[in-house]
């Protein structure tokens, strides 16, 4: 081995970033290199265009944000998607005329969300503005997995975005974009400020400059940028997914546990706050996000184990987090069912019921799912695929909430 301090001096030559850039990042040859500058360039052209994109209602008399908030809500989805649609169709090389076809989602979606107008109390274009980014997404991921084209041997849900170990990567994607875009605007944010202060010391107001173009710029050019770095650093980062998945799935268990024994000690808040409702479909909502993430985050491909094996701790703690949900469920779902028999139906009362008995179904078939698992019966891989089956009831009943429901309730 040689003397030890001769080999502690050598390595202490060694540059750390070096050391970690030979280690995780590929030399590139000189094409690999000249397309990843075209790439980082096309990237950065397209975050621009979601900022730009975001000062198209100020040519129709609407620049003000703060006095037409409504207006840019129900656009901020389309903001923001549209350059990330562009740059997977351009980064998976799909086929010109079908993704144009479906690229047309974004600007019919567009004159939808413009062309439906809101009264008061404005229900269902907060509706609007809340499903709408659940529909573009689906478009996502139909331009991240490509078409479905039928192959010999293979059913067409077997292919392309249909497919569901590419819905499985696409709730990856999504789930890491979000946090590296999470990451990023909180630096964004430390940045305008620095800025905003240095040019106050110098009696410079730039407050105005900044609100009205660098933080539109940077707010809607962040996912597309962070889609990059996620598609970019695809083997480095998915190491994240697993420890995220664990430091959450307990916290979140808590909290369903907290909710179900404060119900127990005041049950009539359940039926007479509102609030409180709306707080258990966040939670709920947020819960299946988690249970999609965990489930991203196993590895259920590996042949050399057997199925007992495979089944670890974090199963029966992700199912342990399903059996509250489903629990925490119910108790929303009577509370709002008392609210219906007291109040009617009402825009928000009416897709709270059906989110809240679509989520139901959805956790109850991952619990049976889960026993089925743990007794051997089926594999992790079923469940997987259940799930990202189910995944498109969430996309029609979003659809239907976006152009269905201002109709149905008069555009209150």
């Amino acid at each position: 081995m040689g003397d030890i301090e001769v080999i502690h001096e050598e390595f202490s030559k060694i540059s750390t970033e070096d050391l970690w850039r030979q280690l995780l990042v590929p030399t590139d040859n000189p094409i690999t290199a000249r397309r990843n500058r075209k790439e980082l360039g096309i990237v950065i052209g397209l975050a621009i265009l979601g900022g730009l994109l975001s000062k198209v209602p100020a040519l129709f008399g609407f620049g003000d944000m703060d006095a037409h908030s409504q207006l840019y809500l129900r656009n901020a989805s389309i903001f923001v998607f549209f350059p990330v649609a562009i740059y997977l169709i351009w980064k998976r090389s799909l086929p010109v005329l079908r993704s144009l076809l479906v690229l047309s989602i974004f600007p019919s979606s567009a004159l939808l969300v413009n062309v439906y107008p809101s009264y008061e109390p404005h229900h269902t274009g907060f509706l609007l503005s809340l499903h709408l980014p659940m529909v573009l997404l689906f478009v996502l991921l139909y331009f991240f997995g490509g078409p479905a084209i039928k192959r010999e041997g293979q059913p067409l849900y077997a292919t392309g975005w249909r497919n569901p170990n590419t819905r499985l990567n696409f709730v990856r994607f999504v789930g890491e974009s979000f946090i590296y875009a999470i990451l990023i605007g909180m630096g964004g944010m430390v940045l305008i400020l620095l800025t905003a202060g240095t040019f106050d010391l110098i009696k410079i107001d730039a407050f105005p400059f900044i609100t009205a173009w660098i933080a539109p710029l940077g707010f809607f050019g962040l996912f597309v940028v962070a889609a990059y770095l996620v598609l970019q650093k695809k083997n480095l980062i998915e190491s994240i997914a697993p420890v995220l998945a664990r430091i959450f799935t307990p916290l979140f268990l808590l909290v369903l546990i907290s909710l179900i024994i404060a119900f127990l000690v005041t049950p009539n808040q359940a039926y007479e706050n509102r609030n409180m409702l709306i707080w258990f479909d966040v939670i709920l909502a947020l819960v299946l996000a988690l249970t999609l993430y965990s489930m991203s985050s196993k590895d259920f491909t590996s042949t050399n184990t057997s199925a007992k094996s495979q089944i670890t701790f974090w199963d029966f703690l992700s199912f342990g987090l399903i059996i509250s949900a489903v629990i925490v469920d119910a108790i929303a779902l009577s509370g709002i069912s008392m609210r219906l028999s007291a109040y009617g139906f009402s825009a928000n009362r009416t897709a709270a019921l059906g989110e809240n008995l679509i989520l139901l179904v959805n956790l109850l078939l991952l619990c049976v799912g889960y026993v089925r698992y743990f007794l051997q019966k089926q594999t992790f891989q079923e469940i997987v695929v259940m799930q990202m089956r189910f995944l498109s009831v969430y996309g029609i009943w979003a659809t239907c909430v976006v152009v269905v429901f201002p109709l149905l309730f008069g555009f209150r």
